[in-house]
């Protein structure tokens, strides 16, 4: 199967650089609504569009917002799924100074190259337990797609990372460690193919930045 990793659109938090992970989060600003609203265009441009059977979402406000012009244009309702959520920034929350950032980034990347037992301060999940709440819900859309289907998910920039690091890397040729340095545009598409019993190879990076 196709599954394509779309990150949510811009908000103010991105903007700021802090670290906005706790539910509802910040909604997009001006910028990332038109960022949502290019994605119908920018999937029908590459054949994707119309081919997706379902769509999953994280909870989080922004992504939701970014979801919504595609359940627009396909007609489908996401399913939401907690799994979904970004990296937990615990006692970090919200934080810009560049010791919490620096923080939460070179734990995350630790994860990325396979160190997982890591933890941030005052987070419930280390990089395991992150990853492994992530991919139980790629186990369930990959149970509930078409071997030859295309499903696409809307999520987070650092859990995005995650996942593909350590999920579908290897099977695409390309080091975990690239991936960590390499964070997806605000709304920005990837692409994965594959099954959980055989395992995923990343085909298409943040559109084209790295292609199989």
């Amino acid at each position: 199967m196709k599954l394509l990793l779309v990150r949510h659109g811009r908000t103010i938090a991105n903007i700021m650089g802090a670290l906005d992970t706790a539910y509802p989060g910040n909604p997009l600003d001006t910028v990332g609504h038109e960022q949502a609203a290019s994605l119908p265009g920018r999937l029908a441009e590459t054949g994707d569009l119309d081919a997706i059977s379902s769509l999953w979402v994280s909870p989080i406000e922004r992504a939701r917002q970014t979801m919504a012009p595609i359940e627009e244009a396909t007609g489908l309702t996401a399913r939401i799924c907690s799994g979904l959520r970004e990296v937990l920034a615990g006692d970090l929350e919200m934080n810009t100074n560049a010791e919490s950032v620096v923080c939460y980034t070179d734990t995350t990347r630790a994860w990325m190259i396979g160190r997982l037992h890591c933890r941030i301060p005052g987070s419930p999940e280390n990089g395991k337990t992150t990853f492994a709440r992530f991919d139980g819900v790629v186990d369930e859309i990959a149970r509930a797609t078409d071997p030859d289907g295309t499903a696409l998910l809307v999520a987070h920039g650092t859990v995005l990372r995650l996942w593909t690091a350590l999920a579908a890397a290897d099977g695409g040729g390309v080091e975990p460690a690239w991936i960590a340095d390499h964070p997806m545009h605000n709304a920005g598409v990837s692409v994965v193919e594959g099954d959980p019993e055989g395992g995923w190879r990343l085909v298409n990076w943040n559109e084209g930045e790295w292609r199989a």
